[in-house]
């Protein structure tokens, strides 16, 4: 970061650690490929192999049960593809998604579709929580597989990830679970353990959510259970995903867990509270009520009747780097689908603004970014009313 800017927006991406840079310059001296049985080769295994330890270690999970891929996305895309793909029960034909999802799930719909699946939206409460009710209506025998994140990446609402699998292992479904905004966040205990009922079978997670490098993902797949790859042409990843890995990435991310383990990130809790205050004072209303329910760095709701997108380009332009939710999206000029699947209106969706804290966020500092986003909103508002 250069100057005096502020940066609220780590559910988007965060920045390395100097651990992660310092494993990657390591990694680019080590060119040999990792299938390769000589010592150049075996060296860069050795390097997978060691971020592999760190991150099953971080999940609670075994070393096998971890599979390297591109990104989140592909990890998510790989979790509700590749469950389609393998399956072998020709009853098995729907696949439930919640309205919420980060758009790397929902957009799988179509592939789905023309694989011979049935997706199924499954609805959300005005807060972003999935309904219970509604799922257990939904899932039956014919569910091939559930797919709810553990935490929502724009309103920050966390879900009953293990009433979900639950209910869907009751059904004998899966579950997949995004966990790209939970991972290492120490927010609520990620959903696997001794493989119970209460567990997921799919997770994903990405590494520059953690202070690792880009271009990076990871997916849990639960011993037993079976994932088609749809990236082939070599054994890489148990098979799963094929391709030379991607070495100084892999390098990076295991280096960010690892300080993440021996240094977890300071509580962003009394920093939130400092900037959720300051905007409730003039206004601001969030998307969840309760925020025992929300991720301890996240603060989303709406200052009603001002436009996302201007407010964005005034912070953006006061030295503040904030979104409206997914970065994927942010070019975008639609409204956001949370906001609507919440049953908000589009203009209430435009007004959306979503602030994330992560290191180096202090309540100091967000003291001085309320005084910032407070001067941007007042001078809208003043613009507003002499139009």
């Amino acid at each position: 970061m250069s100057g005096n800017r502020i940066y609220l927006d780590h559910a988007a991406t965060t920045p390395l650690r100097e651990s992660a840079k310092k494993a990657m310059r390591q990694a680019a001296e080590r060119f040999g490929n990792p299938s390769s049985l000589h010592t150049e080769g075996r060296a860069a295994k050795e390097t997978i192999d060691s971020a592999r330890e760190a991150v099953s270690t971080a999940l609670g999970c075994l070393f096998a049960e971890v599979i390297f891929t591109g990104s989140g996305t592909e990890s998510a895309n790989l979790a509700v593809i590749g469950a389609a793909l393998a399956n072998e029960d020709p009853r098995r034909t729907k696949v439930l998604i919640s309205s919420v999802e980060h758009h790397c799930v929902l957009h799988t719909a179509p592939i789905l579709r023309r694989l011979g699946y049935e997706p199924v939206s499954i609805p959300v409460r005005a807060d972003s929580e999935i309904d219970l009710n509604a799922l257990e209506a939904l899932v039956d025998d014919r569910t091939l597989l559930v797919s709810v994140m553990h935490a929502n990446n724009e309103t920050g609402r966390l879900q009953p990830v293990n009433t979900i699998a639950e209910i869907a292992h009751r059904h004998g479904s899966l579950y997949h679970c995004d966990a790209t905004q939970t991972f290492l966040k120490g927010s609520a205990p990620l959903p696997i353990g001794e493989h119970g009922d209460d567990c997921c079978d799919l997770l994903t997670v990405s590494f520059h959510k953690v202070n690792g490098p880009k271009g990076v993902g990871a997916l849990y797949v639960r011993g037993g259970v079976k994932v088609k790859p749809f990236v082939s042409g070599g054994e890489q990843e148990r098979e799963i995903r094929g391709g030379t890995e991607n070495l100084i990435g892999i390098a990076g991310a295991g280096a960010a867990v690892r300080d993440h383990l021996n240094t977890p990130s300071p509580d962003s809790s009394e920093a939130k509270v400092t900037l959720l205050n300051s905007l409730l004072a003039e206004g601001f209303v969030p998307t969840v009520t309760n925020q025992e329910g929300v991720l301890a760095g996240h603060v989303h709701g709406r200052f009603p009747g001002l436009d996302a997108e201007t407010l964005l380009i005034r912070l953006d332009r006061g030295g503040i780097a904030a979104s409206s939710g997914a970065a994927c999206s942010s070019g975008s000029i639609e409204p956001s689908h949370v906001m609507l699947a919440c049953g908000y209106s589009e203009s209430e969706a435009k007004e959306s603004v979503r602030f994330t804290l992560g290191d180096g966020n202090t309540p100091e500092q967000m003291r001085d970014a309320s005084e910032i986003i407070l001067k941007c909103v007042r001078s809208m508002r003043e613009s507003r009313a002499v139009l």
